[in-house]
């Protein structure tokens, strides 16, 4: 028997932000299980974000079922490979503003308003067994309870991140916890999170289900090498203390070290803030320094496997990154909050080097160790146990917690 699961996602590909590739995965690989799912989203044509076209063929390739909402006009089916041209991108600070001028609502609110008219459309035309709304944002979970509770279908809520981890709980996620028929989360910290600050959570109802990663993409690759000290950072919006404390360190062993200096390269995969852009500059780190945006999967993963160390900052904005860099075997640097926050490291922490960004010192520390590791040709060797990450294997699961909502 063929079941159905309607998945709300803010972010989906081409779009490769926040939970866009777990949604793609999820989605692609619960069919081996008799279930057929379909995507409701957001039609990111108009905004500036990470995408990457190559993902829309496998989209396409997979039979998944993707309404996309438009900001303009109310609803409309897209195809999955025919994504409009990036060329007329605009930044959704400036989309944003026109909105305000117009005196109209928030583009997130519009999607919500939207999505909402899409999805009664979507389920009255078929039966569906559950739903999945894909957090952050919450607006995905807010148009999941209202679908959920008009049509009388279980409501799942998927964390793939925590956007303020240090914001003060809130009623609205509160009131949408309590009507979930089930959590799920990609990792660990996430869970901790929900549990301290919404203490009703019952703990075996929290999840833990990880992105992931399929095996394959990986193999066959062959990393290029040269004389550089290459180091990769990977997110969605390259901003924040974290990474401001990254370019200082790195300024300061460059003016101090002048063969630090030659042989320094930091890939920065993803899209920089204005404020990271002139740090960049005032630090004379321009020549050391290379920027990809929209850089598509292939070549996405060459650059993690050409590099000494990837920078593990404990706050990614793409689920599947922090998956990426275990999948790679490259050891990494770590910068995370506290002594304690290296527990929540995906990968192998014992073979890193871990740094706090309460002790800036300790980022200094550990670029000079990697570097003293990379001029001896010493290396770190992650040891990862690939069972755990595989997609594959991980799909089980999340086809074990749709299983409980389905009755025959």
């Amino acid at each position: 028997m063929q079941r159905k699961v309607l998945m709300i996602t803010y972010y989906f590909p081409p779009v490769i932000y926040g939970s866009g590739i777990r949604v793609l995965n999820f989605a692609k690989y619960l069919t081996q299980y008799g279930w057929n799912s379909t995507v409701l989203t957001l039609n990111h044509s108009t905004f500036n974000v990470l995408k990457d076209f190559s993902l829309s063929e496998r989209v396409k390739e997979s039979g998944i079922k993707v309404y996309a909402v438009n900001l303009i006009k109310v609803f409309s089916k897209i195809a999955s490979a025919n994504y409009p041209n990036v060329k007329r991108e605009i930044s959704a600070e400036i989309l944003s503003y026109l909105y305000k001028i117009a005196s109209l609502n928030e583009p997130e609110e519009i999607w919500k308003s939207r999505a909402t008219k899409l999805g009664e459309k979507i389920l009255k035309s078929e039966k569906y067994n559950a739903i999945i709304a894909f957090v952050p944002p919450l607006s995905t979970a807010q148009v999941g309870a209202y679908l959920a509770k008009k049509f009388k279908i279980p409501l799942i809520i998927d964390y793939s991140f925590i956007q303020n981890q240090k914001k003060s709980p809130s009623k609205t996620e509160e009131k949408l916890l309590r009507t979930s028929h089930s959590v799920i989360v990609d990792n660990r910290k996430i869970k901790d999170h929900l549990l301290q600050n919404y203490l009703f959570l019952d703990y075996n109802l929290v999840k833990i289900i990880p992105t992931g990663f399929e095996p394959f993409e990986f193999q066959n690759y062959v990393a290029s090498s040269d004389d550089k000290f290459t180091l990769t950072f990977s997110s969605g919006k390259i901003g924040g203390k974290k990474i401001k404390l990254v370019l200082n360190a790195l300024a300061y062993l460059s003016k101090k070290e002048q063969l630090f200096k030659k042989s320094l390269l930091l890939n920065l995969i993803g899209i920089p803030t204005n404020e990271v852009i002139n740090l960049i500059t005032k630090f004379q780190l321009k020549d050391n320094i290379r920027i990809y945006l929209n850089l598509n999967r292939e070549n996405y993963i060459k650059t993690l496997l050409s590099s000494d160390f990837l920078l593990y900052l404990d706050d990614f904005d793409i689920s599947n990154i922090p998956y990426d860099y275990a999948a790679v075997e490259k050891p990494y640097i770590a910068i995370v909050d506290g002594s304690n926050s290296f527990r929540y490291i995906i990968g192998d922490q014992k073979n890193s080097l871990i740094a706090d960004t309460n002790e800036p010192s300790s980022i200094v520390l550990a670029f000079e160790k990697a570097f003293e590791l990379f001029l001896n040709d010493r290396k770190l060797t992650p040891k990862i146990n690939i069972e755990n990450y595989d997609i594959n294997r991980i799909i089980i699961n999340l086809v074990r917690e749709l299983e409980n909502f389905v009755y025959d």
